[in-house]
Parts: structure tokens; C-alpha cells; sequence
């Protein structure tokens, strides 16, 4: 079961679902979806002004207090990690992608379908 909550810098918040309105948040913020994994730190800090409902500057505000103050990262980033993992419309546009990848064949069976 998710955590429903997230606490950034001694404030609670609810912890949104990671769904098509926050990959807007993310290409209005110029990371695309498959970029998530290698912009960890940036992805994370607008999935936390999405749940704060405030600009992703205010946010980075809020999380760098949070760090100095002693708090981790990893606050942050397990709850985000658990709503991806939870997300329908993730599940939905992972099993899209795998539908419309083309299957690889292999070159003696397209040999044999030729002769």
C-alpha cells in the first residue's frame, strides 16, 4: 500500500497520483517521460510542487530547507517511487508501449518465409 502523505521540510503533504496531468507538470518542465530515471532530482521536484500546488522554484525552496534542516531525500523520493508503482495510467502507458513495439524475428525464419 502507498503512503498517502509526504513531509517536506515540517509540513504534510497529500501525495498526488502520478497520472496525465503531472507528465504535463513534467513536459511543461522540459522532462520527458523517458528521461524520468536519468532526471531523478529534477522529475522529483516538480512531482513535490504538484502535490504542494505551488511553481517548481518554491518547491526546490522547500525541499533544499528539508535537507539542511536534516531531512533526506529519500523522504521524498519513496513516496514518489510507490505512486509511480501504483499508478494506472503508468500501467496503462507502459503496456501501450509494449503492445505497439514491433516483435523481433529472427533472420532464419524471415530466410524460410522467403523461399
Amino acid at each position: 500500500m502507498s503512503k498517502e502523505t509526504m513531509t517536506i521540510n515540517g509540513k504534510v503533504y497529500k501525495a498526488k497520483e502520478v497520472d496525465f496531468n503531472f507528465i504535463c507538470e513534467l513536459g511543461e518542465a522540459g522532462i520527458d517521460i523517458a528521461d524520468i530515471s536519468k532526471k531523478l532530482i529534477p522529475t522529483v521536484r516538480v512531482y513535490a510542487a504538484y502535490c504542494m500546488n505551488t511553481d517548481i522554484d518554491s518547491a526546490g525552496d522547500e525541499i533544499n530547507a528539508h535537507l539542511i534542516s536534516g531531512g533526506t531525500f529519500d523522504d521524498i523520493t519513496t513516496v514518489f517511487t510507490e505512486k509511480i508503482e501504483d499508478s494506472d495510467f503508468f500501467r496503462a502507458l507502459t503496456k501501450t508501449a509494449e503492445t505497439n513495439t514491433p516483435k523481433k524475428t529472427s533472420k532464419k525464419k524471415d530466410a524460410e518465409v522467403s523461399e
